[in-house]
């Protein structure tokens, strides 16, 4: 699964490394705030653009072993860009480039790769408490996500199973809150969205679901911090024209330490892992921990 990563990854790092023109400000000095920020965390002023590029391998087991398992595994590089036309609002995009396979208990297996579902969103901070270098950010968010990813099929023309396609074939709406606080080293977030999907590909319709995250970043030094996070999915089961799946809905969190490092002026590098360590799903799941590396870069 390698293979397909290669070159997109080369050319989204050697995009967002490009410098930009000399004459403007740094992020830092737009937003009077030097908090080092993953995508998706940052602080708004007017006209800020960032590109984002988020690798992530992760996988689960579903089922019981040598009965009925079906094991997934997933590459992913997640290209994003989000703009700011005004200084309250975010417009932002987000496009995968996915890998998968999928082998079930009599070990046949069954891979796919392409692009995914394209997600677009709009977050709007109803409010801060400053205008410049604000101490407390709220703010909302709404998006959907759009069955861009084609549909994958055997050779004979079939369509591969529903776990190896790269898109659920549905448009799904989604909400949310966030509020960040800012206090000398030290910052933190607390979010909730809500995700509702609708009936897609072969009936198959996923559960709603919340995602939920808590975390906590302490950064010593300009050009790097940690983050300490926990994140939580609760979810419905997912059904098949009406009938719900055995396996899945439920609860379940992970642990989710960071480290962050600027090596240049605006550019942010982080790398991470997502450990799964309370599983309260349905069934039998057994999911991986997700490992993830980004960079970031505002122009």
């Amino acid at each position: 699964m390698r293979a397909p990563f290669a070159a997109p990854l080369v050319l989204a790092i050697a995009l967002l490394l490009v410098p930009g023109s000399s004459a403007r400000a740094c992020a830092t000095c737009a937003c009077g705030d030097p908090t080092l920020t993953s995508m998706g965390t940052e602080q708004p002023f007017s006209g800020r653009l960032r590109l984002s590029s988020t690798l992530r391998a992760w996988g689960h087991t579903v089922g019981t072993d040598n009965v009925d398992a079906v094991r997934l595994r997933e590459a992913r590089m997640d290209v994003a860009a989000a703009y700011a036309p005004l200084p309250w609002l975010f417009l932002a995009a987000t496009l995968p480039l996915q890998a998968r396979e999928v082998r079930n208990a009599s070990l046949a297996r069954e891979r796919g790769w392409g692009l995914g579902d394209l997600e677009v969103s709009a977050k709007a901070f109803v409010y801060q408490d400053k205008d410049f270098s604000p101490d407390h950010l709220v703010s909302v968010l709404a998006g959907v996500k759009l069955p861009t990813a084609r549909k994958l099929r055997a050779g004979d023309g079939t369509l591969l199973d529903l776990d190896t396609q790269l898109g659920s074939g549905s448009v799904d709406p989604l909400a949310g809150v966030a509020y960040q606080h800012f206090r000398g080293d030290w910052s933190f977030l607390a979010s909730a969205t809500g995700f509702l999907p609708t009936r897609g590909l072969q009936g198959f319709r996923a559960g709603a679901s919340v995602r939920t995250t808590l975390a906590a970043q302490y950064q010593p030094a300009s050009r790097w911090a940690i983050r300490m996070g926990l994140d939580g999915r609760l979810e419905a089961a997912a059904d098949i024209h009406g009938e719900e799946e055995r396996n899945g809905g439920g609860f379940l969190a992970y642990a989710s330490p960071d480290v962050l490092f600027s090596p240049a002026m605006d550019l942010v590098l982080s790398a991470g892992v997502r450990v799964p360590f309370f599983n309260r799903l349905r069934g039998r799941v057994d999911p991986t921990p997700i490992a993830m590396m980004s960079v970031a870069y505002d122009l």
